[in-house]
């Protein structure tokens, strides 16, 4: 994370003025030989050269996450985040939300939590929307959106609803088909977009695997459902960003596209593999995490008409498990969820990110 750089006191420590007196003592005799020589007839010995100084090299530099940051990174850990997956910025209330998923990613256990961070990196409230209060179910919360006044939480098979402000729920929407609901991307219009990322637990064993249920859902604001597009060739549909009548996708495959009104599929870039969460910033910039990469991309220019490709460039490495991405458009600071650091980092971005 953020390096400090090592100063030099300039002190001389007692070892080095022990050297010092014997140094002394032994430069005595040497005179006394040296007047007994020139006793016996000898020249003037020559005066001992001093040793030329050798410069110190300065120590380098550890290399930086991301080089031109304005400042180092915030990180947040060992405050009781559990399995941190996804962050969102209200800017409404000028906070992080930060979804936990504290058990297995597709258990059913009624154990998941939201906490709210200040944009300093601090905690506010560790469990404020909590499965353990009266009325609240909250199995394993992934991605979230906010439209209007209230906030909406991904969650296994289900798209959950709560008070903006309080925290209180106000009902769930059921996706019966879904088996994996991960992210979930609000349009300018009101609706919804939420991904089934297509995995789930085979009869008889704990591992997730793919189970072909792939598909992008919308929402509207009656809270109906319908499918923009279901079928394997998502590609384990994942991080979502709403933008100008498509939907932005970043898949586990490793590719990033979009998908038109009709569910056409159109691709953007391939960053690298096991892709998460996915942002788009003010200016166009696509920011998608990669945990098989353990770094962040940013594409290279704005975003393109779809079908035509763009390149990504890496923004933030070695970062492990970087899960749902938030971005704080106030400050210009990316939230990354550490889902297996149960952490979270901070890092406000260049200034030509916009």
């Amino acid at each position: 994370m953020g390096h400090a750089r090592m100063g030099r006191s300039g002190r001389v420590s007692g070892a080095a003025l022990l050297g010092l007196g014997a140094f002394s003592a032994t430069a005595s005799s040497f005179g006394l030989v040296v007047l007994a020589l020139c006793a016996a007839g000898c020249g003037s010995p020559e005066p001992p050269k001093a040793p030329e100084p050798v410069a110190e090299e300065p120590p380098a530099e550890p290399p930086s996450t991301l080089p031109l940051a304005p400042k180092p990174p915030v990180l947040l850990q060992d405050v009781g985040l559990q399995s941190p997956e996804s962050a969102l910025y209200d800017p409404v209330a000028d906070v992080y939300l930060v979804s936990n998923v504290s058990g297995g990613p597709a258990d059913a256990d009624n154990d998941g939590f939201i906490s709210k961070v200040s944009p300093d990196g601090s905690l506010l409230e560790l469990r404020w929307i909590d499965a353990t209060r009266a009325k609240t179910t909250l199995n394993a919360p992934k991605g979230m959106a906010l439209v209007g006044e209230t906030l909406f939480v991904a969650d296994i098979d289900v798209v959950r609803a709560f008070d903006r402000s309080s925290g209180k729920a106000l009902g769930d929407v059921v996706i019966p088909a879904a088996t994996f609901l991960n992210d979930l991307a609000a349009g300018s219009d009101g609706k919804l977009y939420v991904s089934d990322t297509g995995v789930g637990k085979s009869k008889g064993s704990a591992e997730l695997s793919p189970n072909g249920s792939d598909a992008v859902y919308v929402i509207d604001a009656q809270r109906s459902v319908k499918e923009l597009a279901k079928n394997p060739e998502l590609e384990q549909p994942n991080g979502l960003v709403a933008s100008k009548g498509s939907v932005l996708c970043a898949a586990t495959s490793g590719q990033v596209y979009s998908l038109d009104a009709k569910g056409g599929k159109a691709p953007i870039g391939k960053p690298a593999g096991g892709l998460d969460g996915l942002v788009l910033t003010p200016g166009g910039r696509l920011i998608v995490s990669s945990w098989e990469a353990s770094s962040v991309f940013i594409a290279a220019a704005a975003a393109p008409a779809p079908g035509e490709p763009t390149s990504f460039e890496p923004l933030i490495t070695d970062l492990t498990s970087p899960a749902d991405l938030g971005y704080d458009v106030k400050r210009r600071q990316l939230i990354v969820p550490l889902f297996r650091e149960n952490a979270l980092y901070i890092q406000e971005l260049p200034g030509d990110v916009n």
